[in-house]
């Protein structure tokens, strides 16, 4: 008996030493630690690389156009590597920072529309939706969300970019070129949402632990 105590008191004082937890779409299972020795100058340098990887990544684009989507996908990925090292808030600078710069310094406005407009904050709305809500209320949310982001993006290009057409190479569709254009994003969301909850995982479980040696 006094050594299930004991084992308890264990788990509930390592419990007590996490600073955080992230919950994956798939159930919370995926628990998310931060060092409370964790220095505000080590927070700003990280949020300051993340910043220019992102960067860096939205203006390779450029000249690889089928990086646009590659390169905002994972620069909303390193939302949550601030979110696990630092914590929301400084996720949420980092997200202002890349967008803020890469409107002067990006020339690709396709990749960084799309990280303003969805890609960048949703991993940080993905934190607090699958920490608070169940799955059916939280899965309507999140389609909602992407929806109206995807609605706003074809509008923008359509109404502000004018020589760039979003349906070209749909012409086989005639009509419903535009529904299966619709289609194919819900195909997307829901694959970069499977895959952003598998990279999370990995890094906390695997990268983080075994490559920084971080706890």
């Amino acid at each position: 008996m006094a050594g299930a105590l004991s084992g308890a008191e264990k788990r509930k004082a390592a419990e007590r030493a996490l600073s955080g937890e992230y919950a994956g779409s798939v159930g919370k299972k995926i628990v998310m630690t931060r060092r409370r020795r964790t220095t505000t100058a080590f927070r700003v340098a990280l949020g300051g690389i993340c910043t220019a990887v992102c960067l860096l990544l939205m203006f390779c684009s450029t000249f690889l156009p089928v990086m646009s989507y590659t390169a905002a996908i994972f620069s909303g990925f390193l939302m949550v590597v601030m979110i696990v090292e630092a914590d929301m808030t400084y996720a949420v600078v980092t997200y202002f920072a890349v967008s803020l710069l890469s409107v002067f310094i990006t020339p690709n406005y396709e990749a960084s529309l799309l990280f303003i407009m969805f890609m960048g904050y949703y991993p940080m709305v993905k934190f607090v939706l699958d920490r608070s809500l169940r799955t059916l209320p939280r899965r309507v949310i999140k389609f909602l969300m992407f929806n109206a982001a995807v609605t706003l993006y074809y509008n923008v290009f359509k109404y502000f970019f004018t020589s760039v057409d979003m349906l070209e190479g749909m012409e086989m569709f005639g009509r419903y070129a535009l529904l299966v254009l619709w289609l194919l994003a819900q195909v997307c969301f829901v694959t970069s949402d499977f895959a952003l909850t598998a990279l999370t995982e990995m890094y906390i479980t695997w990268f983080r632990r075994k490559i920084l040696r971080r706890k």
